[in-house]
Protein backbone atom coordinates (compact mmCIF):
# COMPACT_ATOMS: atom_id res chain seq x y z
CA UNK A 1 0.00 0.00 0.00
CA UNK A 2 2.78 2.48 1.13
CA UNK A 3 4.65 2.07 -2.48
CA UNK A 4 1.54 2.52 -4.30
CA UNK A 5 0.64 5.55 -2.33
CA UNK A 6 4.56 6.55 -3.14
CA UNK A 7 3.81 6.25 -6.71
CA UNK A 8 0.27 8.11 -7.23
CA UNK A 9 2.25 10.92 -4.98
CA UNK A 10 4.83 11.10 -7.44
CA UNK A 11 2.46 10.97 -10.64
CA UNK A 12 1.09 13.71 -9.31
CA UNK A 13 3.94 15.40 -8.75
CA UNK A 14 5.01 14.70 -11.95
CA UNK A 15 1.89 15.94 -14.08
CA UNK A 16 2.18 19.44 -11.57
CA UNK A 17 5.47 19.96 -12.65
CA UNK A 18 5.01 19.04 -16.31
CA UNK A 19 2.03 21.63 -16.49
CA UNK A 20 3.95 24.20 -14.36
CA UNK A 21 6.57 24.09 -17.01
CA UNK A 22 4.20 24.73 -19.99
CA UNK A 23 3.01 27.75 -18.73
CA UNK A 24 6.56 28.91 -17.48
CA UNK A 25 8.14 28.00 -20.86
CA UNK A 26 5.72 28.11 -23.37
CA UNK A 27 3.17 30.46 -21.49
CA UNK A 28 -0.11 28.81 -22.46
CA UNK A 29 -2.51 29.15 -19.48
CA UNK A 30 -5.28 26.71 -20.56
CA UNK A 31 -5.83 24.32 -17.85
CA UNK A 32 -7.42 21.57 -20.82
CA UNK A 33 -4.90 21.93 -22.87
CA UNK A 34 -2.20 21.59 -19.93
CA UNK A 35 -3.94 18.19 -19.29
CA UNK A 36 -3.83 16.88 -22.67
CA UNK A 37 0.21 17.38 -23.14
CA UNK A 38 0.79 16.64 -19.12
CA UNK A 39 -1.87 14.36 -18.97
CA UNK A 40 -4.35 13.82 -15.52
CA UNK A 41 -2.99 13.55 -12.25
CA UNK A 42 -2.27 9.68 -12.40
CA UNK A 43 0.88 7.99 -12.15
CA UNK A 44 3.57 8.85 -14.25
CA UNK A 45 5.10 5.49 -15.86
CA UNK A 46 8.97 5.03 -17.27
CA UNK A 47 8.71 8.04 -19.71
CA UNK A 48 8.45 11.73 -18.98
CA UNK A 49 6.66 11.75 -22.70
CA UNK A 50 4.55 8.92 -24.16
CA UNK A 51 6.74 6.82 -26.45
CA UNK A 52 10.01 8.99 -25.53
CA UNK A 53 13.19 6.55 -24.62
CA UNK A 54 15.25 8.52 -22.08
CA UNK A 55 19.19 7.45 -22.08
CA UNK A 56 19.87 3.62 -21.36
CA UNK A 57 15.90 2.30 -21.76
CA UNK A 58 14.52 0.53 -24.25
CA UNK A 59 14.63 1.21 -27.86
CA UNK A 60 12.79 -0.59 -30.48
CA UNK A 61 15.19 -2.61 -32.14
CA UNK A 62 16.45 -1.38 -35.21
CA UNK A 63 19.57 -2.60 -38.06
CA UNK A 64 23.10 -1.40 -37.21
CA UNK A 65 23.65 2.43 -38.22
CA UNK A 66 25.05 2.60 -41.28
CA UNK A 67 27.52 4.94 -43.20
CA UNK A 68 26.78 8.71 -42.14
CA UNK A 69 25.64 8.77 -46.02
CA UNK A 70 23.26 6.26 -45.62
CA UNK A 71 22.03 7.64 -42.26
CA UNK A 72 21.51 11.01 -43.74
CA UNK A 73 19.67 9.71 -46.89
CA UNK A 74 15.26 9.34 -46.45
CA UNK A 75 15.73 6.68 -49.26
CA UNK A 76 17.84 3.46 -49.58
CA UNK A 77 18.48 1.64 -52.78
CA UNK A 78 16.59 -1.52 -52.91
CA UNK A 79 13.77 -0.37 -50.70
CA UNK A 80 10.05 -1.51 -50.56
CA UNK A 81 7.56 0.80 -52.98
CA UNK A 82 7.00 4.16 -49.94
CA UNK A 83 3.57 4.92 -49.59
CA UNK A 84 2.85 9.14 -47.83
CA UNK A 85 -0.75 8.99 -48.61
CA UNK A 86 -3.69 9.49 -46.27
CA UNK A 87 -4.00 7.04 -43.23
CA UNK A 88 -6.18 7.14 -40.02
CA UNK A 89 -3.87 9.64 -38.64
CA UNK A 90 -1.78 10.92 -41.06
CA UNK A 91 -3.18 13.59 -43.98
CA UNK A 92 -0.17 13.44 -45.94
CA UNK A 93 3.67 12.68 -45.80
CA UNK A 94 6.37 15.26 -47.41
CA UNK A 95 10.26 15.42 -47.69
CA UNK A 96 12.52 18.77 -47.70
CA UNK A 97 16.18 17.98 -48.50
CA UNK A 98 18.98 20.36 -48.60
CA UNK A 99 21.53 19.92 -50.84
CA UNK A 100 24.22 18.72 -47.86
CA UNK A 101 22.15 15.72 -47.72
CA UNK A 102 19.83 16.64 -44.45
CA UNK A 103 16.47 16.31 -44.42
CA UNK A 104 12.74 17.27 -42.59
CA UNK A 105 10.16 14.99 -43.00
CA UNK A 106 6.84 16.56 -42.58
CA UNK A 107 3.59 15.01 -41.03
CA UNK A 108 0.80 16.46 -41.57
CA UNK A 109 -1.76 14.75 -38.46
CA UNK A 110 -5.20 14.42 -39.29
CA UNK A 111 -8.15 16.26 -37.14
CA UNK A 112 -8.19 12.54 -35.22
CA UNK A 113 -4.51 12.28 -35.17
CA UNK A 114 -4.00 15.78 -33.22
CA UNK A 115 -7.75 14.98 -31.07
CA UNK A 116 -6.72 11.07 -30.47
CA UNK A 117 -6.25 10.64 -26.33
CA UNK A 118 -3.76 8.17 -26.20
CA UNK A 119 -0.33 9.63 -27.69
CA UNK A 120 2.21 6.88 -27.24
CA UNK A 121 -0.40 4.55 -29.13
CA UNK A 122 -1.07 7.40 -31.65
CA UNK A 123 2.89 8.47 -32.27
CA UNK A 124 3.66 4.67 -32.75
CA UNK A 125 1.50 4.21 -35.75
CA UNK A 126 2.67 7.45 -37.31
CA UNK A 127 5.59 6.33 -36.67
CA UNK A 128 4.98 3.29 -39.26
CA UNK A 129 3.72 5.42 -41.45
CA UNK A 130 6.80 7.61 -41.40
CA UNK A 131 9.03 4.41 -41.97
CA UNK A 132 6.69 2.90 -45.10
CA UNK A 133 6.86 6.83 -46.79
CA UNK A 134 10.63 7.71 -46.12
CA UNK A 135 12.57 4.37 -46.08
CA UNK A 136 16.18 3.47 -45.03
CA UNK A 137 15.75 5.46 -41.36
CA UNK A 138 17.92 3.59 -39.01
CA UNK A 139 20.65 4.52 -36.31
CA UNK A 140 20.41 7.79 -33.84
CA UNK A 141 18.62 9.93 -37.05
CA UNK A 142 15.68 7.56 -36.50
CA UNK A 143 15.65 7.78 -32.91
CA UNK A 144 15.56 11.31 -32.83
CA UNK A 145 13.09 11.73 -35.31
CA UNK A 146 11.00 9.39 -33.47
CA UNK A 147 11.31 11.28 -30.29
CA UNK A 148 10.47 14.31 -32.28
CA UNK A 149 7.19 12.82 -33.73
CA UNK A 150 6.58 11.75 -29.90
CA UNK A 151 7.20 14.90 -28.50
CA UNK A 152 4.83 16.57 -31.16
CA UNK A 153 2.01 14.60 -30.81
CA UNK A 154 2.18 14.85 -27.05
CA UNK A 155 1.63 18.77 -27.45
CA UNK A 156 -0.51 18.42 -30.62
CA UNK A 157 -3.06 20.26 -29.09
CA UNK A 158 -1.19 23.38 -27.48
CA UNK A 159 -2.12 26.58 -29.15
CA UNK A 160 0.48 28.91 -31.37
CA UNK A 161 2.94 30.50 -28.99
CA UNK A 162 2.81 34.29 -28.71
CA UNK A 163 -1.08 34.69 -29.55
CA UNK A 164 -0.72 32.77 -32.58
CA UNK A 165 -3.23 31.22 -34.77
CA UNK A 166 -3.31 27.38 -34.91
CA UNK A 167 -1.28 25.02 -33.13
CA UNK A 168 2.16 25.41 -31.64
CA UNK A 169 3.31 22.28 -34.06
CA UNK A 170 2.69 24.19 -36.76
CA UNK A 171 -0.01 22.74 -39.42
CA UNK A 172 2.64 19.56 -39.28
CA UNK A 173 4.95 17.72 -37.30
CA UNK A 174 8.24 18.73 -38.22
CA UNK A 175 10.96 15.89 -37.54
CA UNK A 176 14.78 17.15 -38.80
CA UNK A 177 17.78 14.96 -39.64
CA UNK A 178 19.92 17.17 -37.68
CA UNK A 179 18.46 18.02 -34.64
CA UNK A 180 20.07 15.53 -32.26
CA UNK A 181 18.15 13.70 -29.35
CA UNK A 182 18.19 15.84 -25.93
CA UNK A 183 19.77 14.20 -23.61
CA UNK A 184 18.52 13.72 -20.70
CA UNK A 185 15.06 13.10 -22.12
CA UNK A 186 13.07 13.90 -19.37
CA UNK A 187 9.61 16.44 -20.11
CA UNK A 188 11.76 19.60 -18.72
CA UNK A 189 14.47 19.01 -21.40
CA UNK A 190 11.55 18.71 -24.00
CA UNK A 191 9.93 21.51 -23.42
CA UNK A 192 12.79 23.75 -23.16
CA UNK A 193 13.88 23.17 -26.39
CA UNK A 194 10.34 22.74 -27.94
CA UNK A 195 10.91 19.51 -28.88
CA UNK A 196 14.33 19.59 -30.03
CA UNK A 197 14.09 22.76 -32.29
CA UNK A 198 16.62 24.67 -30.58
CA UNK A 199 19.23 22.06 -30.84
CA UNK A 200 21.52 21.63 -34.20
CA UNK A 201 22.22 23.91 -36.50
CA UNK A 202 19.59 24.29 -39.10
CA UNK A 203 20.71 24.23 -42.81
CA UNK A 204 21.75 27.61 -44.91
CA UNK A 205 18.71 28.76 -47.29
CA UNK A 206 15.87 26.50 -48.37
CA UNK A 207 15.17 23.10 -49.29
CA UNK A 208 16.64 21.88 -52.36
CA UNK A 209 13.66 19.72 -53.23
CA UNK A 210 10.04 19.21 -52.00
CA UNK A 211 8.71 15.58 -52.90
CA UNK A 212 6.76 12.37 -51.56
CA UNK A 213 9.27 9.11 -51.97
CA UNK A 214 6.31 7.53 -53.44
CA UNK A 215 6.37 10.00 -56.07
CA UNK A 216 3.14 11.24 -56.31
CA UNK A 217 2.77 15.21 -55.82
CA UNK A 218 2.58 17.23 -52.64
CA UNK A 219 -0.79 18.61 -52.17
CA UNK A 220 0.04 21.04 -49.57
CA UNK A 221 3.66 22.67 -48.07
CA UNK A 222 4.36 24.71 -45.46
CA UNK A 223 7.85 26.37 -44.47
CA UNK A 224 8.74 24.68 -41.46
CA UNK A 225 8.45 24.77 -37.53
CA UNK A 226 6.38 27.33 -35.80
CA UNK A 227 7.17 26.36 -32.56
Amino acid sequence: MAGTAGSTASGIVGARLCALLVRVLLGVPAVGLLAVACGPDTPAGPHAIAGVHPPGGPTPAHSPSPSPEATHSPRAAGASTPYCGPSRYVEEIVVQQWADGRFRIQVRPTPEGRRAGDPGQVAAEIWQAVQGCVTGLRGEVADSLRDQLACHQNFAQLPALNGGKGFATGETYDLESWRPAPRPGGIRTWISTRCGNTLGTDPPGPPARIYRPDGVRPQRTVSGEQA
